[in-house]
C-alpha cells in the first residue's frame, strides 16, 4: 500500500494514521496509539553524504507501507527482542517488546535482534491481548 507522509518518516519504522487527514501517516511515538503499518525500506535519495537525509519520505511525499495482509516486513529495533515476541513502538517508531496489556501491538518478531538491528517481522495490529 502507499500512503502520504504527514512528517519525516524513517524507513522500517512503525506508523500511526493522522487524525487530521485521510491516508496520511506519521511515525509512531509510543505504545498507546494504535499502530497501522510499517514504513518500507530505503531512502528517498541515493546513499550519498550530501543527498541522503535518512528518510523514506517527508511531509506530502508518497511512500510504501506494509500492513496486513502483507506477511512480512523489515523493522528496525529499539531494544532487544526474541523471536516470537509481540512488538510495539518506542518513542522513535522502532520495535520493542510489549510489556503490558495497555500497549498496542504492531508486529510479531520472526527473528531475534538487538537495538539498531533490522529484523523480519509479521505485521499484526491491535491492542495487546
Amino acid at each position: 500500500m502507499t500512503g502520504v507522509a504527514a512528517g519525516n518518516i524513517t524507513p522500517m519504522s512503525f506508523l500511526v494514521q493522522t487524525t487530521t487527514a485521510d491516508n496520511k501517516y506519521q511515525l509512531a511515538s509510543g505504545t498507546s496509539v494504535p499502530i497501522v503499518g510499517i514504513s518500507g525500506k530505503g531512502t528517498r535519495y541515493p546513499p550519498y553524504a550530501t543527498l541522503d537525509d535518512g528518510y523514506i519520505a517527508v511531509a506530502g511525499e508518497n511512500f510504501q507501507i506494509f500492513m496486513p495482509p502483507d506477511r512480512e516486513a523489515e523493522l528496525q529495533l529499539g531494544g532487544t527482542v526474541a523471536a516470537g515476541d509481540l512488538l510495539t513502538s518506542d518513542g522513535s517508531g522502532f520495535g520493542i517488546t510489549t510489556t503490558t496489556t495497555a500497549q498496542q501491538i504492531g508486529a510479531r518478531a520472526l527473528q531475534a535482534g538487538v537495538s539498531g538491528q533490522i529484523i523480519t517481522v509479521y505485521p499484526m495490529f491491535g491492542p495487546y491481548s
